[in-house]
């Protein structure tokens, strides 16, 4: 009787190994689908305000059960109230606005200004803030400054603008989401000739990249003025906004709502480099407890921002600790964000030395500077 092996059917090399080849590429990619699932359901809080998902809804007809008994009334819980949150460090926010007279414009400074380091800067004259009304007979209660100058991205406060020569910024970016830490990366590229600005900003872990998003515009008396925004997040298609100064109207692509333009409005990215615009030309006006707002247009909607200054606190840098300027900013009630924590600091140009952004989930994500290099103007 001829052996079993005999009977086997004879496969050639060459095939075997190609099923080889074949299984190894099949689990490849089943292992990166699965990364990338993983990625999209455990790391959306990296994209820093990522906005509530739609769920999907099943439409489904049922007969009603009997009535249960009515349950006994219960008093209503008090409705929330968005106040400012503690940020890291722990420091404390203004409970209320400042009275008026602490943050009282004071006398437009010369055509001619000095940088942070004390040499002669290029800074664009801002439009005179328009008088103030007649007091009234009875006295008014204290107004802060947000609600004494219209809502737009340059406040009557400051009456100039420098834009921040232009860098490309490195970060390490922590995410906290339910309690579990996932660290990352991300980059901020600042360019622009003094006329026209572009912002590239990314954001990812490995070697995946979850967010970029870019800011183009110009530069002009009101400080970072951009015509668009473009954000593009993984697993989903890019979305546009446009701010068409011309027609005085700002749209978007993932939406049919539309926003007036009134002049210096934001985008997600360019409201970071408008307050370091306004920083680094008029630092005088920086100080404890000045508050002011900020419209800043988003991939839907535009919403008003409140901007409280903090004090300065130290920040560790790959090249030694820099004094910052800490500054918190609350969107306002309809945002998925609960709270911005930004730090400039003044040594460095006024740039972005540290970004934290709270959801109201309780989510977090903190991105720490670990590199500096400045880029010729283009």
């Amino acid at each position: 009787m001829p052996p079993l092996s005999a009977f086997r059917r004879h496969v050639p090399p060459a095939k075997r190994r190609l099923r080889i080849v074949l299984a190894v590429l099949l689990l490849t990619v089943v292992a990166h689908l699965a990364v990338i699932e993983w990625l999209k359901n455990e790391l959306q809080l990296i994209t820093l305000g990522t906005e509530e998902e739609d769920e999907p809804t099943v439409s489904i007809s049922l007969q009603p059960p009997p009535e249960p008994p009515a349950p006994p009334p219960r008093a209503e819980p008090p409705a929330t109230v968005r106040e400012p949150v503690a940020a890291v460090p722990v420091a404390a926010l203004p409970v209320a606005p400042p009275p008026v007279q602490e943050f009282a414009p004071p006398p437009v400074p010369p055509a001619t200004g000095t940088s942070d380091r004390g040499s002669p800067t290029a800074a664009a004259e801002l439009p005179a803030p328009a008088p103030a009304p007649a007091a009234a007979p009875e006295p008014a209660p204290a107004q802060s400054q947000a609600d004494s100058q219209p809502a737009n991205g340059a406040p009557a406060l400051f009456t100039r603008v420098s834009p921040p020569p232009p860098v490309e910024l490195g970060f390490n970016v922590i995410a906290i989401r339910k309690g579990s830490r996932t660290d990352g990366h991300g980059s901020m590229s600042w360019r622009h000739d003094g006329h026209h600005y572009q912002l590239n900003v990314e954001m990812g872990v490995l070697f995946f990249t979850l967010l970029k998003y870019r800011s183009e515009g110009e530069l002009g008396k009101l400080g970072v003025l951009p015509e668009l925004y473009a954000e593009k997040r993984v697993g989903k298609s890019e979305t546009n906004t446009h701010f068409h100064r011309q027609r005085q109207q700002i749209s978007f692509s993932a939406s049919t709502a539309s926003a007036p333009v009134r002049g210096g409005e934001q985008d997600r990215g360019s409201w970071i480099w408008q307050l370091a615009s306004l920083g680094r030309g008029d630092p005088d006006k920086f100080e404890p407890g000045l508050v002011f707002e900020m419209v800043v247009a988003g991939t839907k909607a535009v919403d008003t921002w409140r901007i409280y200054v903090n004090g300065r606190e130290n920040i560790a840098l790959p090249d030694g600790s820099v004094s910052a300027w800490r500054l918190s900013v609350i969107p306002g009630a309809e945002s998925f964000e609960r709270q911005f924590d930004l730090w400039l600091a003044p040594d460095r140009h006024w740039y972005p030395v540290r970004l934290r952004h709270e959801d109201r989930n309780g989510n977090s994500i903190d991105m720490q500077l670990t590199k500096i290099q400045a880029k010729n103007e283009s």
